[in-house]
């Protein structure tokens, strides 16, 4: 299955125009992460009150197309988003010193989680429909194949859990970061 009309989202990774606003944004996108990177973001992770306006920079939530699937939602996340996410579930007894390790553990990669639901125009049913779902990442016109691919169907419930119905998916898919640079950079559902 292939949708009929691809969807082109603008995600600014913009570590440079972030630096100018707030200096924790300097490293949004550096890799490999050094030392400095990881607990800078072990820091932002770590404050309550301003881990959610950070993490928002990576995440869209996009409109109800007139047919087709729904693609709902698309988050990103950079090696240095990655550990913000992790330190902000780990609150207590969590070290920057984890941090770091936990990061060269994890690895340097890109992911993106697309949130597809299904619409009245767009009934494929199946369990497995995300395999046809196609993300890719490009930048500067080079398109970069993702190195793994996964999902998970979506289900909503009735009130009173009875049963529940396939409502959607996220997909999940992983890149490298070779060759990706610290520039705009398309997801392409």
């Amino acid at each position: 299955m292939r949708f009929t009309r691809r969807l082109l989202t603008l995600i600014q990774l913009g570590a440079a125009l972030g630096t100018a606003f707030n200096p924790q944004f300097a490293f949004a996108y550096d890799h490999p992460l050094n030392d400095e990177a990881v607990r800078d973001a072990y820091f932002v992770g770590q404050d309550v009150k301003n881990v959610n306006k950070f993490l928002s920079q990576y995440f869209r939530g996009l409109p109800v197309p007139h047919s087709g699937p729904h693609v709902a939602e698309i988050e990103l996340s950079t090696p240095y988003a990655q550990v913000v996410e992790v330190s902000a579930l780990h609150s207590v007894g969590y070290s920057d010193m984890q941090a770091a390790e936990d990061y060269r553990k994890r690895g340097d990669y890109i992911t993106v989680r697309v949130k597809v639901l299904f619409t009245p125009t767009y009934a494929n049913r199946a369990d497995d429909f995300w395999r046809g779902v196609s993300v890719g990442l490009v930048q500067r016109k080079k398109h970069m194949a993702a190195t793994s691919v996964d999902g998970q169907p979506i289900y909503a419930s009735d009130s009173d859990g009875g049963g529940g119905w396939l409502i959607g998916a996220d997909v999940y898919v992983k890149f490298s970061v070779a060759g990706v640079k610290s520039d705009s950079l398309q997801i392409e559902v």
